[in-house]
């Protein structure tokens, strides 16, 4: 199959390419630097949302990925109307989108099915990845996690199981035209904070943080409202949910196997962790 991926040099991308390019699939990575490095398996092409810049072939497949900056979906139907209805559309979504129609990511998936797309809406839950990118900051500086999520606890699933649904539906796999990507587990931060401990050796909390401490904080260090509003939307208004396991029989069915725990994970990037010792 010939398809395109965008944002192809983020987390996901990155490893969406790697498991097309191993199942023998033509696949073009798109990304907004027209000078980034494909790594020699994916034909690299510059594309850029705001600006209307997108590869001109048709493709069987594409892998949609909502840059964090933008919102409007009005860009993301502009830039899918250029492509035949029946390329199918695999949406990098988020949890939630189905019920929370105030989600960029849900308007998105309404712009889709408005266009009459074939999709697949892959939904993840909280990826164990932020222990190593949004929260690493802080773990590096203070050896804490420092949220307002009091006793919040998250379904954790790592970018290799969303990438790995993201491309069984690229290639076909599957055709549900809307998947949830779980563990069935939830844990709360102070839980994930001992299994780190226990397994690298380090000695990292949980702080809870209360909502206008975590503002005044990130504000300090220098971060944007956009990013603020973000980590509340992921860590603060969730509390005022109810919290109840999603079932990971689906995300076991699509993968073929169990999906990676929280434990499995860690151990995975126990070098990484004992950084922090």
């Amino acid at each position: 199959m010939n398809i395109l991926v965008t944002g192809a040099t983020g987390n996901v991308g990155r490893e969406v390419i790697q498991l097309l390019v191993a199942d023998g699939h033509e696949v073009t990575a798109g990304s907004r630097n027209s000078d980034f490095d494909a790594g020699g398996t994916a034909i690299a092409a510059q594309l850029d949302f705001t600006r209307g810049i997108a590869p001109p072939a048709e493709f069987d497949a594409i892998f949609l990925m909502r840059p964090p900056q933008l919102a409007d979906p009005e860009i993301f139907r502009q830039f899918l109307e250029n492509y035949p209805r029946e390329t199918l559309i695999v949406f990098l979504s988020v949890q939630g989108a189905d019920t929370k129609t105030y989600l960029p990511h849900a308007k998105i998936e309404k712009v889709i099915t408005k266009l009459g797309f074939r999709h697949v809406f892959v939904r993840p839950s909280y990826f164990m990845d932020n222990l190593l990118t949004t929260l690493w900051p802080e773990l590096v500086q203070n050896h804490r996690i420092y949220l307002p999520a009091g006793n919040l606890k998250l379904d954790w699933v790592s970018v290799a199981d969303v990438a790995a649904v993201c491309a069984n539906a690229l290639s076909g796999k599957f055709a549900i035209p809307a998947v949830s990507v779980c563990s069935g587990a939830l844990k709360g931060f102070t839980e994930v904070c001992l299994t780190i401990n226990r397994i690298a050796g380090t000695r990292i909390s949980y702080e809870r943080a209360s909502l206008p401490g975590f503002v005044w904080y990130l504000r300090k260090t220098g971060n944007t409202w956009t990013y603020i509003g973000v980590m509340l939307l992921l860590h603060f208004f969730p509390r005022f949910e109810r919290a109840t396991p999603t079932s990971s029989d689906t995300t076991r069915a699509v993968l073929g196997r169990q999906p990676e725990t929280l434990e499995a994970f860690i151990r995975r990037n126990k070098l990484r962790f004992k950084k922090l010792a």
